[in-house]
């Protein structure tokens, strides 16, 4: 076998699934956080209301996408 052969695919085991599914969780609740906080920062310095804020919050988070797409 070379040198960068191919390892065999094998499933996870219940508590590797556990440990991913895990860390995703608190992943997925830290973005929620933050954003959460980046939208109250908007109606803060602004003085919008919640929506206006989130709207514009999105608004900047689809412009950062198309920018780092734009550099792929």
């Amino acid at each position: 076998m070379g040198l960068f052969s191919k390892k065999p695919v094998r499933e996870l085991t219940e508590a590797e699934e556990k440990q991913i599914k895990d860390e995703m969780r608190k992943q997925i609740l830290t973005k929620s956080e933050n954003d959460i906080l980046m939208i109250k920062q908007i109606r803060d310095l602004t003085n919008m209301n919640v929506g206006e804020a989130k709207d514009l919050f999105n608004q900047f988070r689809s412009e950062l996408y198309d920018c780092m797409a734009d550099n792929q």
